[in-house]
């Protein structure tokens, strides 16, 4: 593939876009700090909380083996429980943290976008317009890179 395909110039326009962006202001911002802050708060505990139940799922199977073999309910075991209560666990963190992206992290991101805009000139203000086509895109369920 010798050519460059139109996807592709036009990345390339968007690259001279971003290295206009003042990157040191905008981590240095304050709606930047509150927006790593409160992510970091749900992401650390969260990650944490599924380790130490997986590493107790782990350490049950190898020193607890008479208690996760005995039977709940004709050969399901508690073994068996727990093992599928992983995949249970997997999924409920992930809707909630969907659920706090888009109530919480989602809106504190545009707002950085928006800073970054009202400081950085038009380099923050064509980030914003890119957010805006990709929801548009997104809403009509079209597939953005």
């Amino acid at each position: 593939m010798a050519e460059a395909t139109p996807a592709l110039q036009g990345g390339a326009a968007a690259d001279e876009q971003v290295r206009g962006v003042d990157w040191e202001a905008i981590e240095e911002s304050p709606e930047f700090q509150e927006l790593v802050t409160r992510r970091r708060s749900f992401v650390l505990p969260a990650t944490i909380f599924f380790l130490a139940y997986y590493m107790a799922f782990i350490l049950l199977c190898g020193y607890a083996e008479d208690f996760m073999a005995s039977s709940v309910y004709e050969g399901l075991t508690v073994g068996y429980c727990l093992a599928l209560t992983q995949f249970v666990m997997v999924f409920v963190l992930g809707i909630v943290y969907l659920r706090k992206a888009d109530h919480v992290y989602d809106p504190l991101a545009q707002r950085v976008v928006t800073k970054a805009g009202d400081d950085g000139g038009a380099a923050g203000r064509a980030a914003e317009g890119r957010f805006a086509r990709r929801e548009a895109a997104a809403g009509r369920g079209e597939v953005t890179s």
